[in-house]
């Protein structure tokens, strides 16, 4: 039976979304592991048909008001996001790019590369009446990432591409007290220049 818990998400101008916060300690304890079986009940159920929550992709611990150095990324295998044709039949194993809860992450390299969402980028903590989120936000194409893997029990290292990247600094973003609306260059709103745009 799926545990029903009580979602708060920590909004603009909340000043705990400006903080960084802190590694935990590794084998995770009983709080540690409800915060990702929340965060897992809170993302899962956003994607869902008849959901109460505002669908995401990924969600930090800060962003309910927690610091501590934990993110969950779960990115379905959407047509829309990755270049597979529509009409391929998803097999249930491929049913995600990428779902996990990553414990203490770290970027070990990052690429050249860089590219940004067609349509920008939102936030969860940034409500959608919030000014200044127009425009593109530059990220790395490539990243490695290692840290502790909720799913796997173990320590792991990612290297993620594209939509998944994003989304990974996205939420890395939030473990240092930023948000994607400070990556926003206002004299560059939507230049295309230097970067692949998805």
């Amino acid at each position: 039976m799926l545990t029903m818990f009580k979602v708060e998400i920590v909004q603009l101008p909340k000043k705990v979304l400006r903080q960084k916060s802190k590694n935990v300690n590794i084998p995770l304890n009983k709080t540690n592991i409800e915060l990702a079986e929340k965060m897992i009940y809170h993302i899962d159920d956003s994607q869902g048909p008849n959901t109460k929550f505002r669908p995401g992709v990924g969600v930090a611990a800060v962003q309910y008001g927690i610091l501590k150095n934990v993110f969950y990324v779960c990115v379905p295998n959407d047509s829309r996001l990755t270049q597979r044709d529509s009409s391929q039949e998803v097999k249930p194993e491929d049913k995600y790019l990428f779902r996990d809860v990553i414990f203490n992450p770290e970027v070990i390299w990052k690429s050249d590369e860089m590219v940004a969402i067609s349509q920008g980028e939102g936030c969860l903590s940034v409500d959608e009446s919030w000014p200044n989120q127009e425009g593109l936000v530059r990220r790395h194409m490539e990243i490695k990432v290692k840290g502790y893997s909720y799913f796997q029990k173990k320590e792991m290292i990612w290297h993620v591409k594209g939509y998944v990247a994003i989304v990974f600094q996205h939420e890395l973003d939030h473990l240092n007290g930023m948000l994607f609306i400070d990556r926003i260059d206002p004299k560059r709103l939507w230049d295309k220049s230097g970067i692949k745009v998805l």
